[in-house]
């Protein structure tokens, strides 16, 4: 256990995922192959060769076989699961982001039953139901499908802020060449003679030339960074598999004695008994058939292959270089095989309008050449709107990961918090006279896990600092972090008066009314997807919250702070000389809440009134 936890600790959410990804694909094979010969037993007509050569490679297995692989597959399943809870403890200190991200996805696999539905395919393959069997498998492909774009949504989300900041740097070089064309076209039109305007013509077209090649580089080393990933998969899976076929079937520890020894020993017996029948009377004709089909296959391979070097030599002798300097010269293919960043064509095509608009400036050819600048103007303006475009579906993407990141630390904070709040009402229950030091010591124990907490949410304070764009909801946040800090130092005076229980339930509702925000912001997102309502170019940034959704949070914001007035006013009288401070302390705070909800309010009417609602 210890060097699984190693493993993954090293190589991160992305390797513990692709685990859980290779059980379901070494399981959907060997079920669907199985499922497809116990099933469909009808002949090929269409080709006689298929039907002769399937058994030799991939004999169909019984449904006590599968059944034994599906065990071991649960059981993987239940130890991947442990793991990723014991990650999720062990990085909850040092890495809370990728811990929120573990415990998403373990409640994931919880809300999606994957458990039940891997047990469900035992049964079902016990009752020799296959093809429900096969059904039920393919849901199981897709949740753990889910679950791995969920663990690598952290990394997802750095990968996204990379390529916000580039893209953002190259609609700025856009916009910047855009300029410099409108300029050059300008100096064509008025220029005496058309030569003239050719420097500032030549300035426009060295700046895309730059930026091309700066987006060219950026895309190739994608593409080989991706074909390595590929070639590194391909080769997991190859060493999952001759591991998987070494040992036939890791989990085979899990099942009860002699079940799969059992099966192994009838296949071997029934192998010795097919080997000895074809040494009989049909051995020769059986293997005339297959030998002569073999050669068949292994002589149109070759014809095939060597028509495709031929094919490739004869392409790279009439560009008069070797095969890899003709792929160097083959742009198109290049264009094809390369992720293409948002505005490249665009970019290219201008390119070209700029050196035939150059070209025709020193021929003093005015009129074409103005055809060409407004062209390369054009296909400019479109490689922005391209870039814009892309910016505003990266921005939903992380907003998109930053609600789910904010959500899964609420209904952490919500757990947690409502612990101690039980906690602190067992202690209250007892008159503070009759206390022991077992009271006194679970007090201060509350208190450190209050102050515990309180850091956590001064993390999703920065959180939402970073994003700047619920301004709210950042305050609210700050008062859940306010109030947790009060409380942790008022149970560590062993104070467990009205106010402090009062302040606990305080903060749970804010935190039930911030899940709520966070989910329905998150439907709406979901929602707005699925109707896939174009988006507008130059449109301001997104928020990371409705507006109105930022004013329901600060109305109950207000409503807080004035039931937490009122209740100190009541207190204030009846206080004594060691709880005046206290509640002093607190009307300074809420003072301070006070001010910080008007300047808060401000801001949002502001910005509505900005966007006419």
């Amino acid at each position: 256990m210890n060097r699984q936890i190693a493993y993954y600790w090293t190589t991160g959410i992305a390797g513990a995922l692709l685990w859980a990804a290779q059980l379901s694909l070494l399981a959907t094979p060997g079920l669907l192959n199985g499922t497809v010969a116990a099933d469909e037993k009808t002949p090929d007509k269409a080709s006689n060769k298929a039907p002769e050569k399937t058994p030799e490679k991939t004999p169909p297995k019984s449904a006590k076989e599968l059944r034994d692989e599906q065990l071991s597959i649960s059981g993987r399943y239940a130890r991947f699961e442990r793991m990723l809870t014991q990650m999720a403890d062990i990085l909850a200190k040092q890495d809370p982001e990728r811990a929120d991200v573990i415990r998403r996805a373990i409640g994931k696999g919880r809300e999606d039953l994957l458990k039940d539905d891997i047990e469900t395919i035992v049964q079902l393959l016990e009752q020799g139901q296959l093809g429900d069997a096969a059904k039920k498998q393919n849901e199981v492909v897709d949740s753990l499908q889910a679950l791995l774009v969920l663990l690598q949504s952290e990394d997802r989300r750095s990968s996204v802020e990379r390529e916000r900041e580039r893209l953002n740097g190259l609609l700025k070089n856009v916009r910047n060449i855009l300029n410099e064309q409108r300029s050059a076209r300008a100096a064509t039109q008025n220029s005496k003679a058309p030569s003239d305007a050719a420097p500032g013509q030549q300035r426009a077209l060295d700046g895309t030339e730059k930026l091309l090649d700066q987006i060219q580089q950026h895309d190739r080393q994608k593409d080989n960074a991706e074909q390595q990933q590929q070639s590194e998969k391909g080769e997991a899976e190859d060493n999952e598999t001759d591991g998987k076929k070494g040992t036939k079937g890791d989990g085979k520890g899990e099942l009860p004695d002699g079940q799969k020894s059992d099966g192994e020993k009838s296949e071997s017996n029934q192998g010795k008994a097919g080997e000895k029948s074809k040494s009989g009377s049909d051995s020769k004709s059986g293997d005339s058939k297959s030998g002569n089909s073999e050669k068949q296959d292994s002589e149109e391979n070759q014809k095939s292959a060597d028509s495709q070097k031929s094919g490739q030599s004869s392409k790279s002798g009439k560009s008069g270089k070797s095969g890899k300097s003709g792929q160097k010269n083959s742009p198109e293919q290049q264009s094809q095989s390369t992720p293409s960043t948002p505005g490249r064509e665009q970019l290219e095509r201008a390119k070209e309008q700029m050196e035939e608009a150059l070209e025709a400036l020193r021929q003093q050819q005015r009129e074409e050449a103005l055809k060409n600048e407004d062209k390369a103007a054009e296909e400019l303006q479109e490689a922005a709107e391209k870039l814009e475009e892309e910016l505003k579906q990266l921005r939903e993407e992380e907003k998109e990961m930053v609600l789910a990141s904010l959500e899964a630390r609420f209904q952490r904070m919500l757990l947690l918090q409502t612990e101690i709040h039980d906690g602190t009402k067992v202690l209250a229950a007892t008159p503070k006279t009759d206390w022991l030091d077992l009271n006194y010591s679970r007090c201060r124990e509350l208190a450190q896990q209050q102050l515990e907490l309180s850091r956590e949410c001064s993390r999703t304070v920065v959180l939402l600092q970073e994003d700047g764009s619920a301004a709210a909801i950042l305050l609210a946040v700050e008062d859940i972090e306010t109030d947790m800090q009060s409380v942790s130092g008022w149970l560590q005076n062993s104070d467990v008066s009205e106010l402090t229980l009062s302040v606990q339930q305080d903060i749970i509702d804010s935190l039930r009314q911030l899940i709520e925000t966070t989910q329905k912001e998150l439907q709406n997102m979901q929602n707005s997807n699925q109707q896939s309502q174009p988006s507008q170019p130059g449109a301001q940034q997104q928020r990371l919250v409705e507006l109105m959704a930022e004013i329901k949070v600060l109305r109950n914001l207000q409503l807080q702070v004035n039931r937490r007035t009122k209740q100190v006013d009541t207190l204030v009288p009846a206080a004594d000389a060691t709880a005046l401070p206290r509640l002093e302390a607190q009307i300074r705070e809420l003072a301070e809440r006070q001010q910080r909800l008007l300047e808060t309010a401000k801001d949002l009417a502001k910005e509505a009134k900005k966007n006419g609602q």
